[in-house]
């Protein structure tokens, strides 16, 4: 009478679920298109964030300079990459290589084309697409409210 399993066997059912897990973990494939869309869309959302509330002139006086440095952000895949301390890339994008500007959130959120006059607050929706591996996604930010969306969500 036999109540155990005899060392053959255990090696064989090792090695059949090793062969199992190579192949199941040979076909995933990670969706660098989503992730870096939803990146994306977080820093334009950080942005917006740093710009609300925040008088971007400079105090003292009414014809001061502008300060663009709290609420714009570069839209542009050198400048999203994000870089550690010691100068490395932290997150590296995937998509291709796309460049639509600077955008700007005023101190109510609302967005604007690298100015922050009342005139240049955008009165269109301004979607950006990116494409990896011949698949297109887009990244939405609403006229007016900054809204930021994604063809994703």
């Amino acid at each position: 009478m036999k109540k155990a399993f005899t060392l053959v066997e255990l090696i064989f059912v090792i090695v059949i679920i090793g062969i199992l897990a190579g192949v199941a973990s040979s076909t995933y494939k990670e969706n660098y298109l989503k992730n870096d869309i939803n990146f994306i869309a977080l820093k334009i959302r950080e942005a917006q964030y740093k710009g609300i509330g925040y008088e971007h002139k400079v105090f003292g006086t009414d014809n001061a300079p502008v300060d663009y440095i709290n609420g714009c952000i570069r839209l542009e895949k050198s400048a999203l990459e994000e870089k550690s301390a010691d100068g490395n890339i932290g997150y590296k994008l995937h998509v291709d290589s796309f460049d639509e500007g600077t955008l700007c959130f005023d101190s109510k959120g609302r967005p604007h084309d690298d100015d922050f006059s009342l005139a240049t607050i955008r009165s269109e929706k301004k979607v950006i697409d990116l494409s990896y591996n011949g698949e297109t996604k887009s990244i939405a930010v609403s006229a007016i409210s900054g809204y930021v969306s994604t063809s994703c969500d």
